[in-house]
């Protein structure tokens, strides 16, 4: 037998082993594919199942949410609403005041605006509630804080979370009331009069437009009271206000942006100014510590600290300034009331430079009427982010909910402040220290009247109130009563023949203001 079927034979045999092992193993591969994919297959629908019970469940808490919101809203008056998106739509920066009073007067002290499905506005006038509000609201907006941010960096004034903000905020009023405060009064005469040469020298006609005059005293108090004489001399002081004021004009439209605009080209030049004028607060604080004693710097970390003051404070400071300006003009006779009270403050103080404002119930009275008729803002926002709010009526505003104090509505309430509450009274402030018959004679003479505390009225808001209540306002009211100290020694303030003696209160980047500003002229004394 030939030797080659035998060897054919094994290479068959061979061959078909070797099919059989490799279908064994495509079988088992194949299985093994089959098993990996029904394995995916079912971690893939359990990822989908878990995806969307967790989604629905997060729609379901959401649409609970609103619900809740729209059930506990339900007791508190307002106007019907218009459609599902409320009267977002009707409201303007420029007209929610009116829209407020007459709510109020239709629907009683404390009213609710719905702004959409979701956000809640409740407005409240009531002073007795108000105080309430205020100390149990500590929150504000997250828009607020945003819009700020983006422009200044981090700062604990506009911080939506009071529990966050809380202990620098503490830090900040004491600083703010001690040793800045002392500062305050002791910025020499010659500066406010440079001032006022300076923007005299630059007026062709010798009228000065009452804002811009009141923006350039601002700035100078609050820079150099802040950073001390050697922001008088910083050259960049002129650029570095040009800057502040551009930015604040764009801050709450750029903040108003859920998602930040980076494909913008004007935001990245909004970002530009804004580092910028970060740089420029570095240098001059560097400056600042290298060249005085400015301890009390180091509590304004980081720069958004100090930033935001300079910001928040010149345009406030500004509006007051313009504001009382314009109401000195307008009444003269308590003009030369102030100016006698100067002249006696002047015999019994320590230092030349030292202005006693205490010893001038007049002048302050007159501060505090003109932050009465003319608050820095029309509303006081706060909110509170996680709790309800109980009131002692049994109103319940819901968590998240807008609150608003309409300031401007309470400070002119006739209920309040009388008959005259429109009009421009400082001796509401004052109370005389002899019994006389005529109330307006009373206050003649130096001795004659003795300053009201200001907090015994409830419905005297121009700073707010509470746990975010204006940290400057001592340094607001002692910088500028000593700041009118001075002018209304050496300057005379008349009112431009021809210009507007009645402005009106109007809305200018976001502050509260008399337009058009009327222009005025500062007559030396004798």
């Amino acid at each position: 037998m030939s030797k080659f079927p035998i060897i054919h034979h094994h290479c068959t045999c061979l061959f078909e082993a070797e099919q059989s092992i490799l279908s064994l193993s495509l079988n088992r591969c194949s299985s093994a594919a089959s098993m990996a994919a029904s394995f995916f297959e079912r971690q893939l629908n359990a990822i989908s199942w878990v995806s969307l019970i967790t989604v629905t469940a997060f729609l379901l808490v959401k649409l609970s949410n609103i619900f809740g919101l729209w059930i506990k809203a339900r007791p508190i008056p307002g106007p019907p609403s218009p459609s599902f998106y409320g009267h977002g739509h009707l409201i303007t920066r420029s007209n929610l005041t009116d829209i407020l009073y007459k709510c109020h007067k239709k629907y009683g002290r404390v009213v609710k605006l719905w702004l959409g499905p979701t956000q809640l506005l409740v407005s409240i006038e009531d002073s007795e509630l108000i105080k309430e509000v205020l100390w149990k609201a500590e929150d504000k907006l997250p828009l607020t804080g945003r819009a700020f941010r983006l422009a200044f960096g981090k700062s604990s004034l506009f911080i939506s979370s009071f529990d966050k903000v809380e202990h620098q905020r503490k830090l900040l009023e004491v600083k703010l009331g001690g040793t800045l405060l002392e500062r305050a009064s002791l910025i020499p005469d010659k500066i406010f009069c440079s001032i006022i040469e300076r923007a005299q020298n630059e007026t062709t006609k010798g009228g000065i437009e009452c804002e811009t005059i009141s923006l350039s005293l601002a700035f100078s108090i609050l820079g150099s009271t802040i950073f001390g004489d050697v922001f008088l001399s910083w050259p960049k002081a002129t650029v570095y206000k040009e800057l502040l004021m551009k930015i604040a004009k764009d801050a709450c439209f750029w903040g108003s942006y859920s998602v930040t605009p980076f494909w913008k080209q004007e935001f990245w030049r909004y970002q530009d100014s804004c580092t910028r004028l970060k740089f420029l607060t570095e240098e001059l604080a560097k400056e600042c510590r290298q060249n005085c004693n400015a301890e009390f710097l180091w509590a304004f970390e980081p720069c958004g600290e100090l930033i935001s003051l300079m910001f928040h404070g010149s345009l406030t400071m500004a509006a007051l300034i313009a504001n009382i300006l314009t109401r000195l003009v307008t009444h003269l006779d308590i003009q030369d009331e102030i100016y006698s009270e100067v002249v006696m403050a002047q015999k019994v103080r320590r230092k030349t430079y030292e202005q006693n404002v205490e010893g001038m119930p007049k002048l302050l009275a007159t501060v505090y009427e003109s932050a009465r008729l003319l608050p820095a803002g029309p509303l006081l926002q706060r909110c509170s982010l996680h709790h309800d709010l109980n009131l002692k009526n049994g109103t319940v505003i819901p968590a998240g909910a807008i609150i608003v104090v309409p300031v401007q509505l309470v400070q002119s309430n006739t209920e309040t402040w009388g008959k005259d509450a429109d009009k421009f009274n400082p001796y509401r402030f004052v109370l005389p220290t002899e019994p006389i018959s005529d109330k307006k004679e009373s206050l003649k003479g130096f001795d004659s009247c003795a300053m009201k505390e200001p907090n015994e009225f409830e419905a005297f808001l121009p700073f707010g109130y509470g746990a975010r209540a204006c940290i400057g306002q001592k340094l607001a009211v002692r910088g500028i009563s000593s700041l009118f100290a001075v002018l209304l020694g050496q300057y005379e303030i008349r009112l431009q023949s021809g210009s507007e003696s009645n402005p009106k209160p109007t809305m200018n980047n976001y502050i509260l203001e008399l337009l058009p500003s009327p222009k005025i002229v500062f007559i030396k004394r004798k």
